[in-house]
């Protein structure tokens, strides 16, 4: 305090003759003006800087961690990457590739004529497209015991590909001998791998 009176009584003796108030106020702004110019000057800039480095390591140090644990993580994702290749693998045995597909009705109609059954018609029809595969179906008609018609549909089901049989209908029974023949109809359908996925048209504006 004594500087301050000091000051202002230097002010008043030598430049301006004021209010003795209003001269310790200018004194105390005049000391408080280095004090303010360095907090603008050099404080406040290093604070601005602290925080945005504070923040920058907060983000590195953020992926730092999401990369360590993407890198735990990857022998999980790459073993079900593995499994989901294996499975696509296996699949796509059970679906034949269209050069496959006629050798496949031939061994389904030399099945049938292997468990006893007369063909009476045997008729594929037009593919039915679906994502990523095709449905074949195929339209067969034979006579026989019903039991060799068992047997054909057990051997059917044993295929190495996929062949699903429905509308399965018998009828007309016949004796011949000691067997009764029946007329037996049902649709087969196997399935074509094309690894293409329908592009449906675009809704009308």
């Amino acid at each position: 305090m004594k500087k301050t009176n000091a000051f202002a009584t230097f002010i008043d003796e030598k430049y301006i003759p004021l209010d003795k108030k209003l001269k310790i106020i200018i004194a105390v702004l005049l000391l408080l003006f280095p004090v303010v110019l360095f907090y603008l000057l050099w404080v406040q800039p290093q604070s601005d800087k602290s925080i945005r480095l504070t923040a920058e390591k907060e983000t590195l140090e953020r992926k730092l961690q999401q990369a360590k644990t993407r890198a735990a993580n990857q022998p999980k994702l790459q073993a079900e990457v593995d499994a989901a290749k294996e499975l696509f693998e296996k699949t796509a045995t059970l679906l034949p590739k269209e050069k496959e597909i006629p050798d496949l009705l031939t061994n389904i109609s030399a099945l049938g004529r292997g468990s006893g059954l007369d063909f009476l018609t045997f008729k594929p029809s037009a593919e039915i497209p679906q994502d990523f595969y095709s449905e074949i179906p195929v339209d067969i008609k034979v006579r026989g015991p019903y039991h060799n018609m068992g047997k054909f549909l057990d051997q059917v089901s044993k295929l190495g590909r996929i062949v699903t049989v429905a509308n399965i209908s018998m009828g007309s029974p016949k004796r011949e001998g000691s067997e009764m023949l029946l007329d037996s109809s049902c649709r087969f359908v196997t399935y074509q791998f094309t690894n293409k996925k329908i592009v449906k048209p675009k809704d009308a504006k």
